[in-house]
């Protein structure tokens, strides 16, 4: 599966969380399916994305969501030559999109 077969999935499986039990199946999945494209980790040595911690107490999915898109956001602005790249890095729509998502959490380019 290529970069962006695996992030349209990825956005698809984050759109569709809505529990913490459907956040914990997510991050199950990550940890134990989807791997790191070693071209970038080895390139990007200091950028590796830290793995998501879950706090047992912890039951706010939508700032767990929020985390996750942040660091999407961040690896694909850093794998792309601009916006309209890294938009279609994500499977977003348009550019706009991620212009919000980067307003909204405060990363700049």
């Amino acid at each position: 599966m290529d970069d962006r077969m695996c992030m349209h999935y990825v956005v698809d499986r984050l759109n569709g969380i809505k529990t913490e039990s459907d956040l914990m199946g997510f991050i199950d999945e990550v940890r134990n399916n989807l791997k790191i494209n070693e071209d970038w980790r080895d390139a990007n040595p200091q950028t590796l994305p830290e793995q998501v911690s879950v706090d047992p107490d912890d039951f706010n999915v939508t700032a767990a969501i929020d985390r996750i898109k942040i660091d999407y956001v961040e690896r694909a602005l850093t794998r792309s030559k601009n916006l309209s790249d890294a938009s279609k890095l994500l499977g977003l729509k348009s550019y706009q999109v991620l212009q919000n998502w980067m307003y909204k959490f405060g990363i700049e380019k």
